[in-house]
């Protein structure tokens, strides 16, 4: 299918961000620059007694990618001749795939030989579409991203090329997308329509991102299912708020059983061409067909999703319309981890009346427990578990291999630079508050290297409820995280695996376990006030405390229990003070009220470090101040009061630019000021 492509002198870096507002400001195309004011519709020529008279060449805005013709809907009628032949005499290299604004120039010639020539301006903007959605220029504009899978992606015959050796364990696992994107006006309804085939029967999902916090518009992965022919697949969605910069996505990852196929010995293709958005304008609210049963549901493996009560539909009058609904994305049959799957039902009445809607499919594996994990021993390979490697905040680069005898390897060849940007999680898992828990994991590496067990609350920014560094060797160990959960929840159990090199981690057990307090080994239990620090007496070593390592940084930190304080060895500081610290987070501080932060500590070595009260991990700074450690164990106070209530402060103490020794900390507290 291949394309035919103009000559184009247009700057198009330009044009880096639009909506769906049309604007004459776009910039003019050609070196013939003519206002509509000459030659427009409604200005006839004349010769003697003849007169040839122009309609469709009205002055027009049509958005990047839109189907255009130039000489539709175009004529010139002859007074005698009656209609002639009309040419475009010169198209200014117009392309309906380039934002510009170019001069048409068109000529119709009678029986006697009069010819007359009108001129038509035709602005091509971006408005809500992608750019080169055709790949006439290659991959530019597109960015192929692969944070749980692995794969090839081309552009051949401009057309989108792909070859998957593994799919992931769900749809966002492989993704191609644009960005910085497209705006969305609220209340406005928006189609993704594009053309695929794959030889292997693959799936694809298609939605809509907002980029300023990466959260799904389209509430769930429409896995539409491909064939050996090119056919035209969609995904609409209505945008609930205003959105100025919107990422479009397609999925490209796991979504039915047939992608999960997909290996280095069988790789699995898919083809991609003439993605466009466009806005749809929907009929009025009293004419739009009406949906029932079309609630989000949560299905479990083993429930059967066709078992479940029909979507119905009625027109405006009342009449039953089901019979014309169309269904958009199919169910798998089994899941590899816990997934948001869509069905997007559409109809249109026999007035031409369109609506649909998207439904929601909430797919959980069973589990013996709410709280427990799913396939923690990984007898069945890599069921259960999210791949997660971050490649837009970073660069970190890894496969995850079942290695068929109740293990698996994170083959880790890029870290990138922060533990979090290669994560083995899964989410979902039921914490309840008040109840003590037990983490167990049993791993190795072939080098020694550190890794954090995490324990967070998505609902809450990812709020962590209860973390562990480990240092791993290349001998198995065992380790164990206990606490008590301050919140109820549907918690995200994770490993973080990033910002240490290139290496491999192997697991053989990763589970989650209900205890009693009597079982309880490693657990504080004493009661806290909301803005109170857990353990700040560090009787219970680092219970209850977050310890990071990002950007290049290395620190040894060291429980002293006996002596009910720690260490912190200095070995590598980082470039900024945040880059390695001790936090804890989920605090909450009410507006107006006088907090005190104390910390007592010492160092080997003169040196400066900071203690710090944020909300939401960094957004809002409550109280910073440095202090200056030395050999002498000194108290430091830090007031603060809040302009408004903060329900996830954080409190830390910010060690990146230290001097290259070793920090003693006794105690670390906050309290209202009397």
């Amino acid at each position: 299918m291949k394309k035919h492509r103009y000559i184009v002198f247009a700057l198009l870096s330009l044009v880096l961000l639009g909506s769906c507002k049309t604007s004459s400001s776009e910039g003019s195309h050609g070196s013939e620059q003519l206002s509509s004011t000459t030659d427009t519709t409604g200005q006839d020529s004349q010769s003697g007694d003849r007169t040839i008279t122009w309609t469709g060449i009205d002055d027009v805005v049509i958005t990047i990618g839109d189907d255009f013709s130039l000489l539709d809907g175009v004529s010139a009628v002859d007074s005698v001749d009656g209609e002639l032949e009309v040419v475009v005499a010169d198209d200014d290299y117009f392309d309906r795939n380039y934002v510009s604004q170019y001069t048409i120039t068109y000529q119709a010639t009678n029986s006697v030989g009069t010819t007359s020539t009108k001129y038509r301006m035709v602005q091509v903007v971006k408005g809500c579409n992608v750019f080169n959605g055709n790949f006439a220029m290659g991959k530019t504009y597109w960015r192929f991203d692969m944070p749980g899978g692995a794969g090839t992606f081309n552009v051949i015959n401009e057309q989108a090329v792909f070859s998957f050796t593994d799919t992931g364990s769900e749809a966002w696992s492989l993704q191609l997308y644009q960005q910085p994107g497209i705006s969305f006006t609220r209340g406005k309804t928006y189609e993704m329509t594009f053309i695929a085939k794959s030889n292997a029967g693959r799936s694809i999902s298609a939605g809509f991102e907002n980029f300023n916090g990466f959260a799904m518009l389209i509430p769930g992965y429409p896995a539409m299912v491909l064939s050996s022919e090119f056919q035209t697949y969609s995904a609409i969605y209505t945008a609930n708020d205003d959105y100025v910069s919107v990422k479009p996505v397609l999925y490209l990852g796991r979504g039915l059983d047939i992608d999960g196929t997909a290996s280095k010995s069988n790789p699995l293709d898919l083809v991609v061409d003439d993605i466009r958005v466009r806005e749809i304008v929907m009929p009025e609210e009293s004419k739009r067909p009406v949906f029932s049963n079309a609630d989000a549901v949560t299905v479990y493996t083993g429930d059967e999703f066709e078992a479940l009560p029909p979507v119905t539909a009625v027109d405006y009058k009342g009449n039953d319309i089901t019979h014309k609904i169309e269904r958009i994305g199919a169910i798998p049959d089994s899941i590899a981890a816990v997934t948001r799957m869509l069905v997007s039902y559409r109809v249109t009445d026999d007035e031409g009346n369109f609506n649909f809607v998207n439904r929601s499919v909430h797919y959980r594996i069973a589990r013996d427990n709410p709280w427990n994990l799913v396939n923690s021993d990984f007898d069945n390979g890599l069921q259960g578990w999210v791949r997660d490697v971050n490649q837009t905040n970073g660069n970190g680069a890894a496969t995850f291999v079942d290695n068929e005898d109740g293990t698996v390897t994170i083959d880790i060849t890029s870290g990138s630079n922060d533990n979090w940007h290669i994560q083995f999680y899964q989410g979902n898992v039921s914490i309840q508050s008040g109840k003590i828990y037990r983490i167990t994991l049993i791993a190795k590496a072939n080098v020694d290297r550190k890794a954090t067990i995490e324990i967070s609350n998505p609902a809450t920014s990812y709020s962590k409820l209860a973390t562990k560094l480990i240092s791993l060797t290349p001998t198995y160990q065992t380790f164990l995280l206990e606490f008590k959960a301050t919140v109820t929840c549907l918690a995200k159990v994770s490993l973080l695996l990033g910002g240490q090199g290139a290496n491999q981690v192997t697991l053989d057990k990763f589970e989650n376990d209900m205890i009693t307090a009597d079982e309880a080994t490693t657990i504080d239990l004493r009661d806290y006030a909301p803005y109170e620090v857990i353990n700040g007496d560090f009787k219970y070593g680092f219970y209850g405390w977050t310890q990071e390592m990002a950007q290049g940084s290395e620190l040894e930190f060291i429980e002293d229990k006996d002596n009910e304080q720690i260490h912190i060895e200095i070995i590598t500081p980082g470039t900024a003070n945040w880059h390695a610290q001790l936090n804890q987070d989920g605090k909450t501080f009410e507006q107006g009220v006088t907090y005190v932060m104390k910390v007592k500590a010492s160092a080997l070595a003169t040196t400066t470090i900071a203690m710090e009260i944020t909300n939401n991990n960094g957004e809002t700074v409550l109280g910073r101040q440095n202090i200056t450690l030395n050999s002498t164990l000194t108290e430091f106070e830090m007031e603060f009061i809040p302009s408004q209530t903060f329900t996830l402060g954080k409190c830390a103490l910010l060690l990146g630019t230290s001097e290259v020794t070793t920090i003693t900390v006794k105690s670390i507290s906050i309290g209202i000021k009397p």
